[in-house]
């Protein structure tokens, strides 16, 4: 497997590879984008071409292309491998058995199961006269892949005569035992919409019934249980095909759903995602809040729609996440409305409403009538501009609320910073022992390459200063293939992007200096050490020799000082 991962990294052009999840820029011969995997303001994340590395120095995380693949998609190392080897042309030979049972069959019955769904959709009127009904055309049907799966096992007999086992059959979520012990297929008599993760792959279907009227004693909807390939809490359907769209405007329009979806693509919104069966999970709200800074909602406009965005509210504030609503008048949910008008959503999404203005509007539509009412509200209206993080975002809302209810701002900000402070639970955390310190010798010369990379003159001083460096720094120059010498000089192209040069060759004289004081301390505390020696044995000479070497170093130190 060695051999793959070599050539993964040999083939795929690691930069282009990040270009499809980040806004990537020059610096210098590295490249540098915002980190995904923590807020930040000032991009971190540099990527060196030369050693084919990522490193973020805000965070700390660091790798290759698989591990970030691995961390970025929340992959296993066989499937982040699987993936990048497809994309670069590179045949799995020395895949391990036990992994590719694990997964690649899995991978293989989902595609075959999508294949068998679809030839029946094809042949089957009543169903794609359903679908039509409800407002897909065949471009949108053929595009994602939809399916029907007829009734009894004939998935299960088709995928046995292609040479699959039972066992992995009922493993993949394709069948189940019946109560009389038969084997049935999951899906029967249900029209099938794939669930893609992130990179491309089925790993899953949601099947709706076809004709409830006989079925009513069954769910209308139906997902795939949990298996090895797929967890339902980490996937959003549609996201493989919207998350560059998400990315470039910066904006998800969330629905709930894969026909609203769907309908909301097919009628041009192309940065949109469906939360289906669990709702939003943690995992899902940090996937968003790397592609996208704004959220678009659409609820009921009714009093449960109202509660429903107040609740969402709090959950998306915690993501740092701008929140607007979109008003759909008379529609129901998204997809009649793209049913009905075609044009309707986009004009819809592009006069939302922060979602502060939306509440403030529908709670204050009819003002309080006594004082305590009033100031009940106004209260709850504070308590929920406290979580938003950003103070300049706070202050806008408090001038947005003092429009509304007719109180003064300062009148508002004074009751602000008068809530009851919000109690927090103390988590328990195992106590871990003390980090060894690093020593100060050795944050200096990682320091100094690190600024000394960024500028030739300064990398020859460095060239000049190897015997005050320890001797672990001094291997580091000397080795161009070391690891931490790839670090250092990713670490220079971060900080002369973001400091002036002038500053940085400041600092760097001043850390000359101060591993020069560093080294020749290192040095006399050795000699020091000596002179016990010489004084336990009696050795006049030996001292008076080592006592010269000490007061020539002494000296050199108060110099510098």
């Amino acid at each position: 497997m060695a051999r793959e991962t070599d050539l993964i990294k040999e083939r795929l052009d690691l930069v282009e590879f990040l270009r499809s999840y980040l806004k990537i820029t020059p610096a210098g011969k590295n490249f540098r984008a915002l980190c995904p995997f923590h807020a930040e303001k000032t991009p971190s994340f540099i990527v060196s071409p030369e050693r084919k590395m990522w490193h973020c120095f805000g965070c700390g995380l660091g790798g290759d292309i698989i591990g970030f693949l691995m961390r970025y998609e929340n992959l296993e190392f066989p499937e982040a491998l699987r993936f990048l080897a497809e994309r670069a042309g590179i045949p799995m030979r020395s895949l391990d058995p036990l992994q590719e049972k694990q997964f690649g069959v899995l991978y293989s019955l989902q595609g075959a199961a999508k294949d068998f769904y679809r030839e029946h959709l094809a042949k089957n009127e009543k169903a794609r006269g359903y679908l039509k009904e409800r407002g897909l055309n065949d471009k949108t049907i053929e595009e994602f892949e939809l399916g029907l799966a007829p009734g009894g096992d004939s998935l299960t007999l088709h995928l046995i005569k292609k040479g699959f086992d039972v066992s992995d059959i009922v493993r993949a979520g394709l069948a189940h035992k019946s109560t009389s012990g038969m084997l049935r297929d999951r899906f029967e008599g249900r029209i099938i919409f794939p669930i893609v993760n992130h990179v491309g792959k089925i790993v899953a279907f949601t099947g709706r019934l076809l004709d409830e009227s006989v079925n009513q004693d069954r769910p209308k909807y139906l997902n795939s249980p949990e298996t090895p390939i797929f967890n339902k809490s980490k996937i959003l359907f549609g996201l493989n095909k919207s998350k560059n769209e998400i990315a470039k405007v910066r904006s998800v329009f969330l629905v709930e759903g894969q026909m609203d979806f769907l309908l909301a693509w097919q009628a041009g919104t192309q940065n949109v995602a469906a939360v289906s069966g669990t709702g939003l999970t943690n995992f899902h709200l940090e996937r968003l809040r790397r592609l996208a800074d704004t959220v678009l909602l659409s609820f009921d406009n009714d009093e449960a729609g109202l509660k429903a965005l107040e609740r969402s509210l709090d959950v998306f504030n915690n993501y740092d996440f701008h929140i607007k609503v979109i008003d759909l008048g008379i529609y129901k949910d998204p997809g009649d409305a793209c049913k009905a008008e075609p044009d309707f959503l986009v004009k819809a999404l592009e006069n939302s409403k922060p979602a502060f203005v939306y509440i403030f509007s529908r709670y204050f539509k009819e003002a309080p009538r006594d004082v305590a009412s009033k100031k009940r509200l106004v209260r709850e209206m504070l308590l929920k501009i406290r979580k938003i993080r950003s103070q300049v975002e706070q202050a806008s809302w408090i001038k947005e609320l003092s429009v509304h209810s007719g109180i003064s701002e300062t009148a508002l900000e004074s009751e602000l910073q008068n809530l009851p402070s919000v109690e927090t639970r103390r988590t328990e955390t195992s106590e871990k022992p003390p980090e060894a310190a690093i020593p100060r010798i050795d944050l200096i010369s990682s320091r100094l390459l690190s600024l000394a990379f960024g500028d030739a003159v300064l990398l020859k001083t460095v060239d000049g200063l190897r015997d005050w460096l320890p001797d672990d720094w001094r291997r580091v120059l000397e080795n161009p293939q070391d690891e931490k010498l790839g670090l250092i000089e990713m670490r220079s192209s971060y900080e002369f992007a973001l400091k002036e040069p002038e500053i940085l060759k400041t600092e760097f004289n001043e850390l000359v200096k101060q591993l020069q004081i560093e080294s020749l301390k290192r040095q006399m505390e050795e000699l020091r050490e000596e002179i016990r020696l010489a004084q336990n044995k009696g050795d006049d000479d030996a001292l008076s020799e080592v006592m010269v070497r000490f007061n020539v170093l002494a000296g050199r130190l108060q110099n510098l000082k």
